[in-house]
């Protein structure tokens, strides 16, 4: 998928018109529907990730000058990566959702936008880098993450009415649910 192709897409989708009059559409175009918004869904959310990556090994750099922590980041950086909330069964209700972690077919374009934002080229002289250089950092991934969550929401919000209308046709007997079996 183009960028331009991917703008268009983005635009669409985030368009109150993409879900209007969901009863007048045949079930196998709201099922295209869903699965484009799915597609496009993973797509933000691979490069939230990235963001939200490059934020905390820029942050634990900090730590580590601060004295907060231990180790430098590199030899901290498996478990500076790891997701914190894994396992823990206590944080609240399960998500409406199944994320969708797969890597997207897309995915040179989101990993582009974040190093643009801070390279590879700068992770490699971390160490090196002003303090300030590294605060600024964490600001601008800070802000484009902020970007790509209201679009992800955005997206979460299409997800949900077009899911609901294909439980309602399921559940009212409009559409026969055996035929996903097949």
């Amino acid at each position: 998928m183009s960028e331009q192709l991917e703008r268009r897409l983005s635009d669409r989708i985030a368009d109150p018109s993409y879900v209007t009059d969901l009863q007048a559409r045949t079930m196998d175009q709201l099922q295209d529907m869903r699965r484009e918004a799915q597609a496009y869904e993973n797509d933000i959310s691979f490069e939230r990730r990235l963001t939200q990556a490059r934020i905390d090994i820029l942050t634990a750099e900090l730590d580590h000058r601060a004295g907060r922590v231990e180790g430098d980041v590199m030899s901290r950086l498996a478990n500076i990566l790891a997701d914190d909330d894994a396992g823990d069964n206590d944080s609240g209700p399960l998500p409406s959702r199944v994320p969708d972690l797969s890597v997207p077919a897309s995915a040179q374009r989101p990993r582009r936008r974040v190093e643009e934002i801070v390279g590879a080229d700068t992770l490699a002289r971390l160490t090196k880098l002003p303090e300030s250089e590294i605060r600024s950092s964490i600001e601008s991934l800070a802000e484009h993450e902020q970007t790509l969550s209201a679009r992800r929401k955005t997206v979460h919000d299409v997800l949900d009415q077009i899911q609901a209308e294909i439980v309602r046709r399921y559940t009212s007997g409009e559409e026969d649910p055996s035929k996903l079996l097949s």
